[in-house]
Formats: structure tokens, sequence, C-alpha cells
């Protein structure tokens, strides 16, 4: 007769203990990683973000785009009725910007072009024409 040793075993209760504990050692190890990975992530971005806003900035102008600049106000003659009145649509979009609401507010009383300026009507107006 042959004499085998044999492994002890756990007890089943403390099998299933030592499962539950390496899952949650596996999903707090994956928890970590993931927490490292977006400071890194936020860290390159950063870093590269001066990099990347001028390649942008290199190959848009080799492109032919260049950056949009604001330019006078010019009151067109198709905006106003025979009484130099400037419709309500040419109001509001004309007066979202700042500068030319600012601009609006002098050329006109009541939303009728005031006469001293109405041979600015077609042309760039800027501070200055004021």
């Amino acid at each position: 007769m042959t004499v085998q040793k044999l492994l002890p075993q756990l007890p089943q209760g403390l099998n299933s203990l030592s499962n539950g504990l390496i899952a949650v050692a596996v999903i707090y190890g994956l928890y970590l990683a993931q927490k490292a990975y977006r400071a890194g992530d936020k860290l390159a971005e950063s870093a590269t973000a001066p990099a990347g806003e001028a390649l942008s900035d290199v190959t848009a102008w080799f492109n032919g785009n260049h950056r949009v600049e604001l330019t006078p106000l010019v009151i067109q003659p198709h905006y106003l009725n025979a009484q130099y009145q400037i419709s309500s649509e040419a109001w509001e979009i004309l007066t979202r910007d700042a500068n030319y609401a600012a601009l609006m507010i002098v050329l006109f009383n009541n939303q009728i072009l005031k006469p001293q300026y109405r041979h600015l009507v077609g042309q760039p107006i800027t501070q200055g024409d004021l």
C-alpha cells in the first residue's frame, strides 16, 4: 500500500472569501489605473495644447484661411425704408455686437436714421466718423 500526502484543503467559506478579496483587489487596481490614466491624459493635453494651436494656425495660413476680424459698421440702403427707418431684423442683428450697438444708438433715434448721418448710408462707419 502506498501512502499519499493530501494537500490541506481550505474550508469552503474561506475559499469563497479569498476569491472575493481577489475580485476587490482587481477592481481597485483597475480604479487606480484609470485614475493614473486620466491624470496623464490631462498632463499631456496641457503640455501639447500650445503646439497644437501653433500647428493649427500654420496649416490654416498655408491653406489661405485667416482669423475673422470685425469690419466697420455699414448701414446698407436696403436696411432702410423711404423714411430712413431701419427694419427690426437689421436692427436686431446690427446691435448684437457691443461696438456696433454703441454706434447704432448714436446714428438712430427710435430706429430712424438721424438726418446728419444719412450721407453715411452704404459706407463704412467708425467712431471717428461721428
